[in-house]
Parts: structure tokens; sequence; C-alpha cells
């Protein structure tokens, strides 16, 4: 991320930010009864992030305004919100790149090292070693109620398209083998790929209309089985990694959370709802409608609009008809989205936030704990918090602290 997406990067690592603040709460900052018969106190409200130079005063005026839980680190904030009686959560990050030597990173289908979020390749074992030792030391933090593991996927599409179309490294190849999974086969097909993307217009117009149909989608799958396959070792190599850090989570008496890819994405990635319900605790799905700095990812409209442009599609011949496609291969067809590049990159409209929220409750059920975190500085946060409530949260999850958070957030307590 660039130096104003602060906050991730650092609570990746669960440390409190220092800049101070004090806030004093007001009574008219208490939850009332939500427009759509939900009370507040039905709904468990999460803050990622914590900045003051008085704890216990922020911690009170968060609980003051209906707020459960706190992720962030630090003694002195961690002892701040559970002496306010919040919850205390720390956030881990996945496959940190511990060192900048090409040995350790992914690889494209062209042989170039990627860089992609800070991270590594996910199947280099000193990386995922690392990533092990971080969550040990983690767990044996006082006070806090549970972990929040973040970042253990593959790139996703808003890293951009070498990023993307990896991990073709020697560490790859070899975990492939473990896993018996026919590498040459992904590696043909994901280079395969990269040529239809980077080719012809006309040809990459006629791959984007296929997507845009279940039925032209499995015609062209069928035809090029080593993305599946591409698809299936990512998701296979991530839930291994995953169910590696629920050992140690689980194994200090703690709850585990995922902030977890949009169910629209997240098959990109190697992440899998089906697979992680069966040990998490809390699911988090990453639904930034309208994050506004690139690069973005995990945020849906950065998601969506990212490769389009670095394709040289916006202002193209083909832009919509393209655009149309992806955003109907994502589930939106139908709503109220210019197909332009550059809107789609500006903003998705809160009806993407309620349908990301009902998908992920599909697939997890009723029993899983479902908080999707969403922008913090959201213009039309009242629609967007009632909309995730409509669907099926138990909670919401604001990204990132700000100093006027409570202005920020109040609408999603009306």
């Amino acid at each position: 991320m660039n130096n104003r997406h602060v906050g991730r990067r650092a609570f990746l690592q669960a440390a409190a930010l220092g800049a101070g603040m004090a806030v004093t709460s007001k009574a008219e900052d208490a939850p009332v009864e939500s427009q759509d018969n939900q009370t507040a106190a039905s709904i468990k409200y999460w803050m990622h992030g914590f900045e003051s130079e008085d704890p216990n005063a922020l911690a009170g005026a968060l609980r003051d305004a209906g707020f459960n839980v706190v992720v962030a680190g630090g003694a002195a904030v961690i002892e701040a919100v559970t002496g306010a009686g919040m919850e205390a959560w720390l956030c881990g990050g996945g496959f940190p790149l511990v060192r900048d030597e090409d040995a350790l990173k992914a690889r494209d289908v062209h042989g170039a090292p990627q860089v992609w979020f800070g991270s590594g390749s996910p199947c280099c074992p000193e990386i995922q070693e690392a990533s092990l030792v971080s969550y040990t030391k983690m767990a044996a933090t006082e006070g806090i109620t549970g972990i929040l593991v973040d970042g253990v996927r593959f790139a996703s599409p808003a890293s951009g398209l070498m990023p993307f179309l990896t991990d073709f490294s020697e560490q790859a190849e070899k975990r492939a083998g473990e896993l018996g999974f026919d590498f040459s086969l992904m590696k043909r097909d994901v280079t395969a790929l990269h040529v239809l993307l980077t080719g012809l217009a006309e040809e990459r117009s006629s791959f984007f209309a296929r997507l845009a149909s279940s039925s032209g989608m499995l015609e062209w799958l069928t035809g090029h089985p080593g993305i599946l396959e591409w698809l299936r070792f990512r998701r296979t190599h991530t839930t291994s990694h995953f169910k590696a850090l629920s050992a140690i989570i689980h194994g200090a008496g703690l709850k585990m959370g995922v902030y977890i890819f949009t169910p629209c994405m997240a098959p990109l990635v190697g992440q899998s709802y089906h697979d992680l319900r069966e040990f998490v605790d809390v699911f988090a799905p990453m639904i930034y409608r309208n994050y506004p700095d690139h690069p973005g990812p995990a945020c849906l409209n950065w998601e969506l609009a990212e490769l389009p442009g670095e394709l040289g599609l916006a202002g193209a011949p083909e832009e919509a008809a393209v655009v149309n496609a992806i955003l109907a291969w994502a589930g939106f067809a139908g709503l109220d989205i210019a197909p332009r590049v550059e809107t789609v990159k500006k903003e998705l409209p809160p009806e993407t936030v309620g349908l990301e929220t009902g998908r992920a409750r599909a697939l997890l059920g009723k029993d899983k704990e479902l908080a999707p975190i969403i922008y913090i500085d959201d213009p039309m946060m009242k629609d967007t918090a009632r909309l995730a409530r409509e669907n099926g949260a138990d909670g919401i999850n604001f990204f990132v602290f700000k100093k006027d958070w409570a202005a920020m957030t109040r609408p999603a307590f009306v």
C-alpha cells in the first residue's frame, strides 16, 4: 500500500498507533433503534485501530458510543480496552517478505520475481515459518480475546497482472508436487491467460464476454483445466496454513478471526469460506466499496478495476463491454454502475456490500459470526451499514480508526 494507506500495514503487526488525541463521549452518541428493526445492541461493533494519548478516555468513548471490540495492540491499549468492558483483539499478517531477496519472492509465469502487499512466496518455507512464529508470539499476549488473521492468501488482481499470475517459483513447484497438483499444467494455462489478456483487443473482448455468462465461463475453463488446477492449488495450500495458525491461536485458548476476501474474490486468492468454516470463529469479509487510495488489495472497487485499467481499457472502444462482463462475473449485473474503469475505481454502490454480505452468510450458514469490515470514511455509511445488517451480518467492523470516528460511524447505529 502507499503512504496514505495508514493503518492496515501497521496493524498487520498488531501495533498500536502512537499519534495522540483525547476523546470525550456524548450522550447523543449512544446507539438507538435502527430503521431496519434491529437495535444497535444486537449488532457487535468493531473498531480496527486505536489512536490516542489517553487510551482510557478513548476506550470509554468507544464503549459509550456502542462499540464492543477494538483491534489494536500495545499493553496500554489492551488494558484500556478491556478495562472499559470491551474485547481486545490483535491482527496478524500472512506471508511477509522477511528479507528483500529474490529467492523468497513469488514468481510470475515468466519467472520474474514479484512482491505483492509486502509479501513473498506463500510457498517459501522460511516465510511460512516466520508467520507461525509471529502468531505464536501474539498468542502469548495477555488480555486479548482473539486474533484476526489477515493476508494469508496469494496475490489478487489489485496488486497488478503479473503479481496476480503467481506463484511459479521453485518453492511453489515443490509444494504443488507434495499436494499432488500438476504444476506444468497450471503454468501452461496461466501463461495462456496472460497471452490472452495482453494480446489482441478483439480476442480479449471475446474472452471477457464469455466470463459474463456461466455457460461461457465453463466452456472456456474446460479448454483450460490448468486454471482450475492453479486455483485449487492456491486454495489447498492457503487452507493448510490457516489450519496451522488455528492450532496456535486455539491452542492458546483464543478465538480465531479472518480478514477474508469477499465471496466474489476469495476463490482467486486461495481463500475458501467452505474450508475455513470448520475452524474459524469470526469471518470479516473486507468489503471496502469506496477505498480511495491506490493500490487497494481487498477493496472491491480496486479489485474489479485494476486489471482493466492496467490493460489500457479506460476510454477504449471495448471498455463498456469488458467492464460489464467483469461486473456480471462478480455478480453485480443489474446494479446502477456505469461501465467505466474510472467509475468503478472511485466507488461501487452500497448494494454491493449487501450482496457480498448475503453471499458470505449463505456460504457460512447460521452458526458462524459474520462481521464485515467496511471503510470508515463512507459518505453513504447509513445505507452501507443497513444493507450489511439486513443481509445477515452479526457485526460491523470499521477500517480504519480516524480522529473524527464518531461522526463517521454514527450513521451505522441509526
